[in-house]
């Protein structure tokens, strides 16, 4: 819980909306940036943007309607910390969105990445400070939830859910200070707070209402993701998972994990104001004052976007205080090109590195017909774009920059604060995402047959159906020669393609099943609970020889939670993980949850052809990954075998593996104890299950396969000898 208190634990003041019972239920979606902050309204599927009347009373570098994110917190408990409508040239601010970290509390490692926040980390434990950045905090807060709250009078509104935008770095830590400030603010219980990463929610808002701008041929399978912040960089990858009937049916689901990086134009910022302190300072023996500096980032931010950015010096005219005399400053382009660097070269190195991972993920065929989409502020800069385009360009990658759609969209600045709002409106609970059209298969991984290589071993391009679709399901009876293994796969969209069978390029890994003995085995699955207190019971049949008569094998019971910012169900309850709740499941095998390339296509390559960075960057210590987070081929099924139901369950050697000791649980009652359990459950974008204190969680959502069928060697090879007749 927050250490600046327990006001996510105690019971919330009623919510003061002055809202009558035919109210409307509204969400409300906020994105606290490095230096703007934008909310904005979900009603009736369309957005209404919250607006600051006194934005025309800010400099340019405001767009109509957003609020500061200044802070003032370095001048005693009876100064103001926030103002809405100006900027105090004569006092030094901070960003809100640094205030979080000495609150939080960060590990050296995410602290290296922000050198912005030193200042305040030096000084964390100063219970003064830590008061003023609460206090700031809290007064921002109360503005957007005053202006929110005027908004929702006029218009008959009410208030029921809250989206929080964060970056991708960010830990439970965060997000706890984050959750009980805005649950006191507000007076909302902490169950109606849901947190969402930045890149990802952007990314849902994009291809559900910006769809024509960033694939108006509806032809790009494969979308990344970059949001250029001033504070850092996130980024992520979609795979759209096609409706052959209509484009409107495409599935849209997260491939691989996030990622992201601190630096943007703030850190840039940070490091030129930093070396013009140290100017003045030589030059003067005193400490640069307070307005001096504000008037100096004035005059940068208006030209950090310019074209010319990094070909201009920044001349600051400037009078000293104790005699009067002038004083003459001049920030040279040398200055400004190397200070970009040291508050870009961070994000720029990632944005490399996972481009580059794309393009491996292209040619060994588990994706196809990239395009990278880019936004945020910081990517306006013109040496950014530059860079970017340059990138994309040496991989032969399409590029898009939301800044240069061909339809402006209205309020650029608030698009991250219409994306929270939006998803948080398309929560689900577990039965709804159900009604909405999941289905759940069992997929099987073949035992090789004698005098076979054992590896690779490819798990098959289907699974037989066990849960969704009309009518219900009967039990699937399969063959089994061990040591084949299973896993649940889940179709979050099966109901759009009314296949007999799940497909698993449009799928995402549930949960291992593990190994099962040879005989015929017989399993039946089935959805128990409502609401967000829902399980999956999964029931074994086994007889050794056809003759013999059914033997009863242990029951499963897997809880189930929905994930908002992968939009998918995951397995797990409350604050326990897979482990601590003994469900009975194996152990997860080695591949899991990383990136499994061919072993047979990456032999092909000689060393001096690969990637330096071909592998994966390691996973944080504590990370429990449920699902395989490796990029899915999307157009796995070879021509001409798309839709097919095919006999996937040859016979295999004899093999038994222990399954362990089994668990049994009586009700998801004993899995949901407490009310605080189950708000936890339904609190989190990315809920509590599968994390650990300081670590991010990483679920993908999309079902990572091999080529067997070489097609994607077939189509290098094709393409190849296309460009060598072209030369």
């Amino acid at each position: 819980m927050p250490k600046i208190g327990a006001s996510a634990r105690c019971r919330p003041r009623r919510l003061p909306q002055s809202a009558t019972s035919s109210s409307q239920d509204v969400c409300l979606g906020i994105d606290i940036g490095s230096h703007r902050t934008r909310v904005c309204i979900w009603a009736n599927g369309s957005e209404i943007i919250v607006q600051n009347k006194h934005s025309s009373n800010l400099d340019g570098t405001y767009y109509p309607g957003d609020f500061p994110s200044s802070l003032y917190v370095f001048d005693g408990p009876l100064a103001d910390v926030y103002y809405v409508d100006r900027q105090d040239k004569s006092r030094r601010s901070v960003s809100a969105k640094y205030v979080f970290y000495p609150l939080a509390g960060v590990t050296d490692a995410l602290l290296e990445q922000y050198p912005p926040v030193h200042c305040l980390m030096a000084k964390k434990d100063d219970v003064q400070l830590r008061s003023q950045l609460r206090r700031g905090l809290i007064a921002l807060i109360s503005v957007l939830r005053d202006r929110a709250l005027a908004v929702c009078r006029q218009k008959k509104l009410r208030i029921g859910k809250i989206g929080l935008t964060i970056p991708v770095q960010w830990t439970l830590e965060f997000e706890d200070v984050y959750c009980g400030l805005v649950s006191e603010v507000f007076g909302i219980d902490p169950s109606a707070i849901y947190f969402y990463t930045e890149t990802e929610a952007l990314a849902r808002y994009l291809y559900k209402y910006h769809a024509d701008s960033l694939d108006p041929d509806d032809y790009y399978n494969t979308i990344m993701f970059f949001d250029y912040g001033g504070h850092n960089m996130n980024g992520c990858v979609f795979g759209v998972a096609r409706d052959s009937e209509s484009p409107e049916g495409n599935g849209f689901l997260r491939v691989g994990k996030t990622f992201g990086a601190g630096g943007g134009s703030e850190q840039w910022e940070h490091h030129v104001a930093e070396w013009f302190a140290s100017l003045w300072a030589r030059q003067n023996s005193t400490t640069l004052p307070a307005e001096y500096r504000e008037e100096f980032l004035l005059r940068f931010q208006r030209q950090k976007s310019r074209e010319t950015a990094l070909r201009e010096n920044i001349i600051m005219s400037l009078t000293r205080p104790e005699d009067g005399s002038p004083w003459r400053g001049t920030v040279t382009e040398e200055i400004m090109q190397e200070t970009w660097r040291k508050g870009l070269e961070r994000p720029l190195e990632t944005a490399r590195r996972e481009i580059s991972r794309l393009a491996r993920m292209v040619e060994h065929g588990r994706v196809s017909r990239p395009l990278v989409v880019v936004s945020g502020g910081t990517a306006h800069n013109p040496a950014v774009k530059e860079r970017m385009r340059a990138l994309c360009e040496e991989k032969g990658f399409p590029i898009v920059f939301t800044d240069e759609f061909d339809v402006q969209i209205t309020y650029d600045s608030a698009k991250v604060a219409k994306a929270a709002a939006y998803v948080v409106s398309e929560t689900l609970t577990v039965e709804q995402f159900f009604e909405r059209g999941a289905a759940i298969g069992i997929q099987m991984r073949q035992a090789p047959k004698p005098g076979e290589p054992k590896w690779p071993r490819i798990w098959d391009i289907s699974a037989a159906l066990l849960l969704g679709g009309k009518p219900p399901k009967e039990p699937v009876e399969l063959g089994v020669q061990s040591p084949d293994e299973f896993r649940l796969i889940c179709d979050p969209f099966f109901r759009q393609l009314k296949r007999k069978r799940v497909a698993a390029n449009r799928s995402y890994d549930l949960a291992y099943l593990g190994k099962r003995k040879e005989g015929t085995w017989q399993f039946s699955l089935s959805l128990e609970g409502s609401g967000n207190a829902m399980g999956l019971v999964l029931e074994q049949l086994y007889k050794k020889r056809e003759e013999m008569p059914w033997t009863t094998k242990e029951t499963l019971r897997l809880p189930l939670y929905y994930d908002g910012n992968s939009g998918c169900i995951h397995v797990g309850a409350g604050n326990k993980n897979i482990d601590e709740l003994a469900l009975g499941l194996p152990p997860q095998p080695n591949e899991w949850g990383q990136t499994n390339i061919n072993p047979a296509e990456e032999s092909d390559e000689s060393p001096s052809d690969s990637d330096p960075d071909q592998e994966e960057q390691p996973e944080p210590r504590g990370t429990t990954s449920l699902v395989n987070t490796s990029y899915t081929n999307l157009r796995f099924h070879p021509e001409g075998t798309e839709g097919t139901d095919l006999d996937l369950f040859p016979k295999a050697a004899p093999y038994w593996s222990d399954m362990g000791k089994q668990s049994k649980s009586s009700a998801w009652s004993d899995l949901f104890e407490e009310p605080a359990s189950l708000a936890l459950t339904v609190k989190y974008g990315a809920p509590s299950p599968q994390r650990t204190r300081g670590v991010k969680p990483q679920h993908s959502p999309m079902n990572h396969r091999v080529d067997p069928y070489g097609t994607a060697r077939k189509a290098r090879e094709a393409r190849e000898a296309r460009q060598g007749s072209e030369a």
